[in-house]
């Protein structure tokens, strides 16, 4: 004869186990004995029916001498199969024994953990990963397991607040509030305790009230613990906290919570989902933290993904079953979010949300319909700055098309538009003076060689890069471009435009025919110069041609202020992800390249094959791979760029990218730490800055061609004055002849001042007689003072 009672369920990849204890009871000769068995049923449901149905069963333990009840039952990690199985922990009781005897099965039958106990198991029992049976009594904790060999203690002496697991580690958070509030994380092991003292996972106020809690996530960054905890108090408060210290709280309407759990919805939300005592449960939403419905008369809550669509959904089942031996005939599976599916629940009674959640959405469509009306005041604003943008590019239209009849245009004031100036009197005439600046300089010819695409500036250290992207026009070779990248500030108070220094690249991406020019200078005198724009000129020719015009073409502005530099705006992202691959982060690695200086090492080894470079870059100087160009390598931390060259198995070349020497040096001394004793590194070439060298190796071409350039406009000239001195012989010239005169005299001064400029300062010829007779003096001095030494040493002996 048998009688069965459902004891506990549990969700596991979408279904349901139910298990079940039976009594059995059976005649002997001379008394009745007493037994029991349990077993396990695993239910899915259909959507079709909107029902639950039995699809496999088992049996898991029999006893015919004592009976077993279900104590507790959950899903925890086998570590030797490396897989989740259901467990269930089984509680055995005899009649002429006091002590108690507990059974830990999985679902198949395999028992684990096998233990008598003086004491019944009450208090904070959880089945963790292992799996590891773990409860508290009297302030002390208890853990069993197949690995450790029996029942072993954790003494702490506290109030136990939460069992658990975090980052795959089994833990105890305890509080002690004598004499002072002590907050202790231990850490489950196999072999021993870990005790982390210092993590303070719920401010000391709430010790005292916590009733339950969850802990989302808890870990040490960078020396300090960060943490995410929910936790329900005795005052009926759901409280979120953040690294110790309170966020969000919602009122609760009941009392005496058990557990928290979380459900991960179909419209990417999520529910705090808290069962209470005496068959309640209370649904919150996370983001808002406002009651979204509840529940009573719950036997049980689980959440799974029932219906299989990805997400998660809870299981509510109540006390009131339609018939004793039925599982699951009433039901209520939803996620608030579309999924509904009853079972047993008239309409009315299937969401009943509370009072307070009426509250809340009554405050929430205000805040919706107060969020509504500044959309639309937002949306307004808007369309009348349409309407101002509309009438200016009509009004340019207007003048364009006046400019070209050439009818004079009527400006009309800024504020007849209702526009307001973004800049003062002085600073517009300022801005009116450069631009009209900007037009002089400009040079226009009837056949433009180079076209602008861009202009940008990157700030690293205390060298300011620009860089100007240009296009080649009417196939033009831009190997055979000499060019010059000018900063004219002249406006605010320099005496002459500040000459950077240039280099040249060649695109990083082939397809494309472009010419990138950077140019390196100190920000410190500009920004001393109370000015945050400036703009960019750019003089241009054609190397070995003759014929070719010499052109000044305007670029745009740059702006560099103090407060982009401590915000850090102007500096390469490059070096915090070297994952960028956009065009800004190419202009960052033109940048580095510019300004950091390169040292080109040769590494062979006659004998042996060179070890891994590449991956000590990576592993022990914490080199990463830019995405933008594989070739390098960058060390964000102390500002180097790496490129690794692999002639042949023995020989390499590195080109190490630095600040400075002493950087170079400390990455020699690594290099020589992991290169074998049979390797050499051989110096190939050392340059400080690419942009420096280039522009020295340039500076004299450019000296040629601007003393080329003069000569030429000299004679000229000298050659249009001479034909107009022919020209003027006759009596009725006599009238011009003074003005011409004085030109004449003015041009020859002129050209006296600066041939005196072009004169070299030393003359080769000169100098190197001079250089000479230097020297034959100093040997004669040297003879006569070697034979004054012979004369007095002969005198001494």
């Amino acid at each position: 004869m048998a009688s069965g009672r459902l004891m506990g369920m549990l969700s596991c990849g979408g279904d349901v186990l139910a298990f079940q204890s039976k009594s059995l009871t059976t005649k002997g000769r001379d008394h009745h004995r007493k037994g029991s068995e349990v077993s396990f049923s695993r239910l899915s449901f259909d959507q079709n029916s909107r029902s639950f149905s039995i699809r496999e069963r088992g049996l898991i333990h029999k006893d015919s001498s004592a009976d077993a009840d279900i104590l507790h039952c959950g899903l925890a990690l086998d570590e030797q199969r490396r897989q989740k199985v259901p467990c269930v922990l089984l509680k055995l009781c005899k009649k002429r024994t006091s002590a108690f005897k507990y059974m830990l099965y999985s679902a198949e039958g395999r028992l684990y953990v096998e233990f008598a106990l003086p004491n019944e198991m009450k208090d904070h029992v959880s089945i963790l990963q292992g799996p590891t049976l773990v409860w508290s009594h009297e302030n002390s904790v208890f853990y069993a397991s197949c690995r450790s060999g029996g029942v072993k203690e954790v003494s702490i002496g506290m109030t136990v607040r939460f069992i658990g697991e975090l980052q795959r580690k089994r833990v105890i958070y305890a509080t002690q509030h004598s004499p002072d509030v002590k907050n202790t994380l231990y850490f489950i092991e196999e072999e021993d305790e870990e005790e982390c003292c210092d993590a303070c996972l719920l401010p000391d106020a709430y010790s005292s009230v916590t009733q339950c809690m969850m802990v989302i996530s808890a870990e040490r960054i960078r020396g300090s613990f960060k943490s995410a905890i929910l936790a329900v108090t005795s005052t009926k408060q759901l409280v979120r906290f953040e690294d110790g210290f309170p966020r969000d709280v919602c009122a609760l309407p009941y009392e005496q919570p058990l557990s928290i759990q979380m459900v991960h919805t179909l419209k990417n939300e999520c529910l705090v989902v808290v069962t209470f005592s005496l068959g309640n449960v209370c649904a919150v939403w996370r983001d808002t933290f406002q009651v979204a419905c509840c529940w009573t008369g719950v036997r049980l809550m689980l959440v799974d993904d029932f219906v299989g669509c990805g997400t998660d959904q809870m299981l509510l089942v109540f006390e009131d079953q339609s018939s004793p031996g039925e599982m699951l005939g009433n039901f209520l599976l939803t996620d608030l979010c579309g999924i509904t599916y009853s079972c047993g629940r008239s309409d009315g009674e299937v969401l009943n949300p509370s009072d307070t959640a009426q509250e809340n959405f009554l405050l929430t469509l205000q805040a919706l319909e107060s969020r509504l009306q500044s959309g639309l005041n937002f949306l307004e604003d808007l369309q009348r700055d349409a309407e101002g943008k509309d009438r200016l590019t009509l009004q340019s239209l207007l003048a364009l098309t006046d400019l070209v009849s050439g009818r004079e245009h009527v400006i009309f004031p800024p504020e007849q538009e209702g526009l307001v100036s973004l800049w003062d009197e002085d600073e517009d005439a300022g801005e009116e003076e450069c631009d009209v600046l900007d037009e002089r300089m400009q040079t226009e010819c009837a056949e433009a060689l180079l076209k602008v695409d861009g202009v940008w500036q990157r700030v690293i250290g205390q060298s300011l890069v620009i860089g100007v992207v240009l296009k080649p026009v009417n196939n033009t070779s831009v190997m055979n471009i000499s060019a010059l990248i000018a900063v004219d500030c002249r406006l605010i108070g320099a005496s002459s435009v500040i000459k950077s220094e240039i280099l040249r690249f060649d695109p990083i991406r082939r397809s494309e025919a472009r010419l990138t020019l950077l140019a390196v200078t100190d920000v410190a005198p500009l920004l001393t110069l109370g000015c945050c724009r400036w703009p960019i000129m750019l003089h241009y020719s054609i190397r070995d041609s003759s014929g070719s015009p010499r052109a000044s073409l305007y670029c745009g502005r740059i702006s560099v202020s103090l407060r982009e530099l401590s915000l850090g705006t102007l500096h390469p992202r490059l070096l915090q992800d070297s994952t960028l691959n956009t065009d800004e982060a190419r202009e960052d690695l033109l940048s580095l390249l510019a300004v950091l200086d390169v040292s080109s090492l040769l590494i062979r080894c006659s004998d042996h094959t060179l070890p891994d470079v590449p991956r000590w870059l990576q592993d022990s100087q914490h080199a990463e791979r830019l995405a933008v160009d594989p070739r390098f390598t960058s060390d964000p931390a102390d500002l180097r760029l790496f490129r690794w060259e692999q002639r042949s198995p023995f020989e390499a070349v590195l080109s190490v990218h630095c600040r400075d020497d002493l950087h170079l040096l400390q990455f020699l001394h690594s290099l020589c730490d992991f290169l074998p004793a049979s390797h050499h590194i051989q110096l190939l070439s050392r340059s400080s800055g690419s942009a420096r060298d280039l522009a020295q190796n340039l500076a004299p071409n450019l000296a040629r061609a601007l003393e080329t350039e003069m000569l030429r406009i000299m004679q000229d000239l000298s050659s249009a004055l001479r034909c107009g001195e022919g020209e003027t012989t006759g009596p009725e010239s006599d009238a011009s002849s003074e003005p011409l005169q004085r030109l004449r005299e003015e041009w020859q001064r002129e050209r006296g001042r600066y041939q005196n400029r072009l004169r070299p300062l030393v003359d080769g010829p000169a100098y190197s007689t001079l250089v000479e007779m230097l020297i034959d003096t100093q040997l004669h001095a040297d003879e006569v003072a070697l034979k004054e030494a012979a004369h007095l040493s002969t005198l001494n002996v």
